[in-house]
Parts: C-alpha cells; structure tokens; sequence
C-alpha cells in the first residue's frame, strides 16, 4: 500500500524532532542516521528515503525547525505601530522563547556550533550567513526613518540588535544559570533598544 503524502510528511517531521533531540545530545559527530530512526521509530529505509545522508537531515533540522519556532517571534515585527515598540516585542518574544521553546533553543544552539571538521556543513553556514545578511538588512529597512539618536545609522542600529540577540542567546546557552532571559525579556529589550543610561 502507498503512503499518503500526510503520512510522508507526518515521518519527515517526526524525522526532523528526533534528530534535533539526538544531535543536541550526542553532537553531529556521534549521532548516526540508525540512531535517529530508531529515535523517530522509523525504519532507516524511511530515514534515508527523506533524507540522503546525516549531513542533510543536520541542515534541514536546523533551517525548517528553527523557521517553524521563530516564525511567531518574527511575526511581532508585522503590522503597524512605532518601530521601536514593534522591536521591543520582537526582542521581548525572542528572549522568552529562548527559553521557554525547547524547539527553538535547541535549533538555535546547533546552528551556533561550528562545520570545522566537517566539509559537508559548509553549505549549511552559507545559509546562515545568508540568514544574517537577511535579517540585518530586514532590520535596517525597518529602522530606516525610525528617529534614532545622531550619528546611529540604521546598519550600526540594526547590528546592535543582531549581536545583542546572538550574544544575549550565547551567553544563556552557555551558562544557563547565570540568568533567565524570559524573566529578563523587557530590562533586556529595553536595554538594547535604550541603552544603559537615563
């Protein structure tokens, strides 16, 4: 009997969830595509019917599973109202989610981790440069007219935000028990979109 297109989609997905799990445990290096079907409780004919090799499933787990948990947080830019209020929810939804997302953390915390060693991820940080250069100039047509204080271009303005983010998402993963960005969402969005001063 021949899958449905549902249930095809229904295994890739399932797929996708095992090996963020698998590969956030183990690292790409010691997870195996077996290992991640078993996870998934599909044969591995099924793993590599979606999926060439570990390389593809890597960077397809990174790319759609970290679309799918930001989407929402990306949304809080959308509409209308002051730019810096729409910003701040931005930043405010992405420090909680953070945190509170399992999905989003752990996609987030592959994609920082380095392809040296490993030729066949190098696409996968062509993408995420890519990304970057997306986001800033996103950020920056945003910021364009947005009233910011002299001599803050909308480039600088919008790298702020973007190494704020990235740095605020590091530091956390990195010792998570230095502070909780969803308890510390609003001071944090305030202080990257005000400063630190009065």
């Amino acid at each position: 009997m021949r899958r449905t297109a549902e249930e095809a989609a229904e295994t890739r997905k399932a797929l996708l969830r095992a090996a963020l799990a698998v590969f956030s445990e183990r690292g790409y290096a010691a997870a195996t595509l077996a290992g991640i079907a078993e996870r998934a409780g599909v044969t591995r004919g099924a793993a590599y019917h979606h999926f060439s090799d570990k390389a593809t499933l890597y960077l397809a787990t990174i790319s759609e599973l970290w679309a799918e948990a930001a989407a929402p947080v990306w949304g809080t830019l959308d509409g209308d109202g002051p730019v810096m209020e729409r910003l701040r929810r931005f930043l405010v939804a992405f420090f909680t989610a953070l945190e509170r997302d399992a999905t989003m953390r752990e996609a987030f915390a592959l994609s920082m981790r380095s392809a040296e060693g490993f030729p066949e991820l190098e696409s996968g940080l062509r993408d995420k440069q890519v990304m970057m250069e997306d986001w800033k100039r996103g950020l920056m047509e945003l910021l364009d007219g947005a009233g910011l204080r002299d001599g803050v271009s909308a480039e600088a303005a919008a790298l702020a935000i973007i190494t704020s983010v990235n740095g605020t998402a590091a530091t956390w993963l990195a010792c998570p028990g230095l502070f909780s960005p969803a308890d510390q969402a609003g001071a944090l969005a305030d202080t990257v979109l005000y400063g630190i001063t009065p």
